[in-house]
């Protein structure tokens, strides 16, 4: 049988995932990336700080209930990738691992677009196209959020447990972020002195260049570990270890853990 090609993109939406749905190899190599634009569907202009989340499917099993049948997948974070449109709508999302994947695009103002998508080892290019919604209802639908929904993901996620634990690390609120009104989040770590670092956000690895402007009214809370990280973010570290030249003190690049609204 031959295999998928890289990808294929089909209308405004990336291939369906093709074969069956079991666990992916754990030796995967990094080496496809993806490149494209998000435009507006009514007059082609590009959409700008879009975020575009490439949820990597280790898994997924049929569940089977009195309703019917779904499809239960399973996500790693650790090979997941996220990247934020440009100026010219572009995104470029590299090193990924060859596998299926979950892409999903949000942005305030457009509605929410999702596809599946399956990589091989080379380039996928696309444009995909986004439905603009009334800006007023998107600004009832984020504040909404914030009052509901905000301090049950932090939560969730151990935010709140890590900074009430006296945690060695900075943590900036939503009230903090409300209060300098930043932005970008590049504007936001500037007042912390962060310029660079192993930084995941939603536990997905992102880089500092395409993080720069990741719209501020997106975040909920950050945590900036300069003296070391708690244990369940050590896989996150994508630079030098203790055992990599420079040792210890090659290490230490701070960790910029970010949480957003986005689920």
């Amino acid at each position: 049988m031959n295999r998928p090609p890289a990808a294929v993109l089909v209308g405004l939406a990336f291939a369906s995932l093709a074969g069956p749905l079991g666990a992916q190899q754990r030796d995967s190599v990094a080496t496809a990336r993806l490149v494209g634009r998000i435009v507006n569907a009514i007059d082609s202009t590009p959409v700008r700080q879009a975020d575009v989340r490439l949820l990597f499917i280790d898994s997924a099993r049929t569940v089977h209930t009195r309703r019917g049948d779904s499809l239960e997948v399973f996500i790693d974070t650790t090979r997941s990738r996220l990247a934020i449109s440009d100026s010219a709508g572009t995104i470029a999302v590299r090193h990924l691992a060859e596998g299926r994947y979950l892409v999903q695009i949000r942005r305030i103002g457009f509605r929410p677009l999702e596809a599946a998508l399956y990589v091989d080892t080379g380039e996928v290019r696309g444009t995909l196209a986004a439905q603009p919604i009334s800006a007023l209802l998107a600004k009832v639908e984020i504040k909404e959020m914030a009052v509901d929904l905000a301090k049950q993901k932090l939560d969730r996620v151990g935010y709140s447990m890590r900074r009430n634990s006296g945690e060695w690390g900075t943590f900036i609120d939503r009230a903090e972020i409300l209060r300098r009104q930043p932005q970008t989040v590049e504007d936001l770590l500037n007042w912390y002195g962060i310029h660079d670092g192993d930084i995941v956000m939603d536990r997905m690895p992102i880089d500092y260049e395409q993080l720069r402007d990741y719209p501020a009214d997106l975040v909920l809370g950050i945590e900036i570990y300069r003296h070391g990280r708690p244990t369940e973010f050590n896989a996150t570290r994508s630079g030098p270890t203790m055992l990599s030249a420079g040792g210890l003190r090659a290490s230490m690049a701070p960790l910029i853990v970010i949480w957003t609204f986005i689920p």
